[in-house]
This record gives C-alpha cells, sequence and structure tokens, in this order.
C-alpha cells in the first residue's frame, strides 16, 4: 500500500530532550515496522481506522528541541488527535527536572546523566502492539523471535510503502480474530497461537486511552485480566506502555545480577536491592533503572560486555 503525506508540521518538546536517546534503544529487537538513524525515526501505526506511516526527523538540539512530524496516509487523518497521541507516546510534553534534581554527585547516574540527560520513556507502539510482542519474545531467542514475527507480519500485516521506505504495519485485534488457532499454528508459533487469540479478545474488553487515566492500583487490576499478563510483565506494560515511573515492583534474579553490578551493591537479592532503589529514586526508580539500562545497552552494542551477555535470558 503506498501513502501520500497528508500532514506536516514543527513539534517542541519540553527541554532538556535528547531525541536519539528517546526515539532508538538498543535493547530494542528489530522488527520491520520501524527503522531508525540517529536523527530520523520511520515507524508504523493504526490511527483514525487505517494504517499510517510516520517519520521524526531531529530539527533542534537537547536544549532547543523541535521534531519535524510527517504524516502519511491513504486519507486525511485528524492532525491534532494524532499530534497528541505521539505526544504520550514520547512524552514531549514532560518534566523531568525533579528527577534530575535526585540525582547527587556521588550516585551511580552522574555519569550515564552526562550522555542521555533529556532521554525520555518511549514507546511507539500502543498497547496491543506491545502485547503482541511480549507474546513473541516468550521463551524465544532473538533469532526465533524475528523469525516468528516476520512470518506474522507477513501474512497478517500490512506492508507500507511511504517517504522511500517499506515497513510493516501490525495487524489488528479484529484482523487476528478472524484466524483460527489451527491457521496461526502453521505459522510455527506454537502455543503462542492461543495466547494471539485470547489476548486480543480481551484488549477489545477495554479502552486504551481511559486506562491511561486510571490510577496505578485501578490499572494494574485491568492489565491482569488481559491474558498472558502476570506480575513479572507488569512492571514492563506499566513504565513503557503507560509511562508510568514508579513502575518498579518486581526485580527477576536475572535482572537483579545486572542492578547488583551497576549499582555496586554486593548482595543480588532481588527484595534488597529493589528496597535499596525505593530508597534512593522513590517515585522515579523505573526511570533511573532506564537510564542505567539504556547505558548498557549502548555499551554493549558498541562493544560486547561479557558478564551482561551471560546474564541476559535471550
Amino acid at each position: 500500500m503506498r501513502l501520500k503525506q497528508v500532514f506536516k508540521t514543527i513539534v517542541r518538546p519540553r527541554a532538556l530532550y535528547n531525541f536519539k536517546y528517546s526515539t532508538l534503544n538498543p535493547s530494542h529487537f528489530p522488527t520491520a515496522t520501524r527503522k531508525n538513524t540517529d536523527n530520523i525515526l520511520w515507524f508504523t501505526m493504526w490511527w483514525d481506522e487505517q494504517p499510517i506511516g510516520v517519520r521524526f526527523v531531529n530539527k533542534g538540539s537537547t536544549n532547543k528541541p523541535a521534531v519535524e512530524v510527517t504524516i502519511y496516509a491513504k486519507k486525511v487523518v485528524d492532525n491534532k488527535s494524532i499530534i497528541k497521541e505521539l505526544a504520550y507516546r514520547f512524552e514531549w510534553n514532560e518534566d523531568y527536572k525533579e528527577f534530575y534534581s535526585l540525582i547527587k554527585r556521588r550516585d551511580k547516574l552522574i555519569q550515564v546523566l552526562k550522555k542521555f540527560k533529556g532521554m525520555r520513556l518511549f514507546c511507539a507502539e500502543n498497547l496491543y502492539n506491545y502485547l503482541m510482542i511480549a507474546i513473541l519474545l516468550q521463551n524465544a531467542n532473538i533469532k526465533r523471535t524475528v523469525q516468528m514475527t516476520k512470518a506474522m507480519l507477513e501474512n497478517y500485516g500490512g506492508l507500507l510503502e511511504f517517504c522511500g521506505q517499506k515497513l510493516y504495519c501490525f495487524w489488528t485485534p479484529e484482523r487476528i480474530l478472524k484466524v483460527g488457532e489451527e491457521e496461526l499454528r502453521k505459522l510455527k508459533v506454537g502455543y503462542r497461537a492461543k495466547s494471539f487469540l485470547r489476548a486480543s479478545q480481551d484488549y477489545l474488553k477495554f479502552n486504551e486511552e481511559e486506562m491511561r487515566h486510571l490510577n496505578n492500583e485501578e490499572l494494574r487490576k485491568v492489565l491482569l485480566s488481559i491474558y498472558g499478563v502476570g506480575p513479572a510483565s507488569m512492571d514492563y506494560l506499566m513504565r513503557d506502555v503507560f509511562h508510568r515511573k514508579d513502575a518498579l515492583n518486581i526485580i527477576p534474579p536475572w535482572e537483579a545480577k545486572i542492578y547488583s553490578k551497576l549499582l555496586g551493591i554486593k548482595t543480588a537479592d532481588p527484595k534488597q536491592i529493589l528496597s535499596k532503589i525505593k530508597r534512593i529514586y522513590g517515585d522515579w526508580r523505573a526511570v533511573a533503572i532506564h537510564y542505567l539500562f539504556m547505558d548498557l545497552n549502548w555499551k554493549h552494542k558498541e562493544e560486547s560486555i561479557e558478564w551482561f551477555s551471560k546474564i541476559m535470558p535471550y
């Protein structure tokens, strides 16, 4: 499907805003739904009941941020609503001053901030897409996940051409629910076939925008009612999709080993580590860990870190 340009504007995120690190995460497994350079992001999404292409171009600096946003579609879109949605997903209007004030001179984050200051939590995907990615990642290494994602996108997604790029758009829950479990299993996704269908059914019971206004307790209750979502995945959903800055309440053992190294803590006991993180960073603890992990992942991308490779479960 070839798309045409239907809208272009310049948005000015609240400073400080680091474009590169607020659109590109090296720990994300590669999918054919997005493409990055240091100063450009292309991705796809569903909006106004149609698949659209989006391009961001960095036109500013960390102190004076500006992002050129171009929308590509078959039909016109509601400009205000799409910008509002993108502002939410990429946190253009968020204020991180309180977080920066928490970082003291001897804090482990002080050096990280010199490189990443202005980085925001971000998630190009909506809740449904994130759930589908989570299912694809279950009990599979990156190579296997990429193979399954490719098969699913080629069969049930849509290939979009815009701005010189060819990218797939994720399938919709309505589309996947028309497919039987047996047909899905033919794509060699295994037990995930059932998970795709059950999670899609549950997602359609709720209004994602309304969920954003729920308090943490109410939001957890709704998320736990979705098939496949458990306590272990709760923090990721709360932090990435709903931008809850305090979404760090359970630490898996493998992550505890990483935190102990990053924070210089002798113990690898998850409860003790979580207690210390809460004490230091309070309601910004999910952001603090995001900064530490981003720094580690970028270092690992540039030069493989052996101990990190051994701990990672995939």
